[in-house]
């Protein structure tokens, strides 16, 4: 996930935020992956040639580029040898699964996955149903759910095994299941550490401090820069819908006048992502100093830069907020 970050960063500059690709973009194959994904297509609709590439971006240049449409894409086309490898080698080493001892279970756990679809459990709640007590991963697997686990396949027919194509189609769609969740989760943040690594902004992220002090009460956002007790800036990173960007900007918004309103020279960043509304955009660019898409963190990281470095003109806006015990 690192190494597609970083390539997608240097496409969003190059590119001007993923908006006019160049030639040498277009023969990269990694670039290609990256743009047209991000347009909605997927990796084996992509032209070899480079005028099919470009005529592809052209036809849907009315489309949104989408940040975790083109990282899932890549990513997807680097995990795809590791499943069929892992599907072979389990079929392989089992004899096509009529030679499974508990010791072998016990001693690679990362076959897990083929072995649920060897056993006929496609979810880890109907392995927990199979095995009963004690649990498994891919990471380890207790002695005593090892011998579950090998009885378990010992009586299977051995007829009704789906064979190694359909197990890599099963195991693809539950690792796209996580793969969207992860970077929904993961991707965006991601993006905006590397940005910040690149122009050497000092930051801690959300699980790396207790929290900020506010007027109000004191949290964390996802970044403070350079530290929580003196902080310059602070970044808050948002995936939303239409159907849920008036509740979120409310929520970020008053977390943004509480830090600024404690803090006077502190920056307030929003990096945004997703169908946000164009009238909480427009809102919290009245209390956030900078409201910027997530493929132009890289000016942010720019921007925060200047500032420590002494640009006072960065800074947008001076909140007064106070709290007093009526007299």
């Amino acid at each position: 996930m690192k190494v597609i970050i970083d390539k997608m960063i240097l496409l969003s500059e190059e590119t001007l935020n993923f908006n006019t690709p160049l030639d040498k973009h277009w023969l990269d194959l990694d670039s290609a992956i990256i743009l047209l994904t991000g347009k909605g297509y997927s990796i084996a609709e992509i032209p070899s040639d480079i005028q099919g590439r470009k005529n592809f971006w052209l036809s849907r240049s009315a489309i949104a580029f989408g940040i975790e449409r083109a990282s899932t894409g890549l990513l997807y086309q680097n995990i795809q040898p590791f499943i069929d490898e892992l599907v072979s080698s389990a079929f392989i080493q089992t004899d096509n699964f009529n030679k499974v001892s508990d010791q072998w279970i016990y001693e690679n756990p990362h076959y897990l996955p083929v072995l649920m679809h060897a056993i006929g459990a496609f979810s880890k709640r109907d392995l927990q149903k199979d095995i009963g007590t004690g649990t498994a991963s891919d990471t380890g697997i207790s002695k005593p759910v090892s011998k579950k686990l090998a009885a378990l396949i010992d009586v299977v027919d051995k007829k009704t095994i789906p064979n190694q194509v359909q197990i890599k189609e099963r195991i693809k769609s539950t690792t796209e299941g996580i793969v969207r969740d992860l970077v929904g989760r993961l991707l965006l943040e991601d993006f905006v550490a590397q940005a910040l690594k690149k122009e050497k902004v000092p930051f801690l992220r959300e699980d790396e401090y207790d929290g900020i002090t506010g007027v109000v009460y004191d949290f964390r956002a996802d970044f403070v820069i350079p530290e929580p007790t003196n902080p310059k800036a602070f970044i808050e990173v948002r995936k939303s819908s239409a159907g849920h960007a008036s509740l979120y900007a409310k929520d970020k918004m008053f977390s943004a006048i509480n830090w600024k309103g404690k803090h006077k020279d502190c920056l307030g960043i929003m990096i945004v992502e997703g169908p946000w509304t164009q009238t909480t955009l427009e809102t919290m660019c009245k209390v956030f100093d900078y409201v910027i898409p997530v493929e132009r963190s890289y000016e942010a990281a720019k921007k925060i830069r200047a500032y420590l470095d002494g640009d006072l003109s960065v800074r947008r806006w001076l909140i007064q907020f106070e709290i007093k015990k009526s007299e």
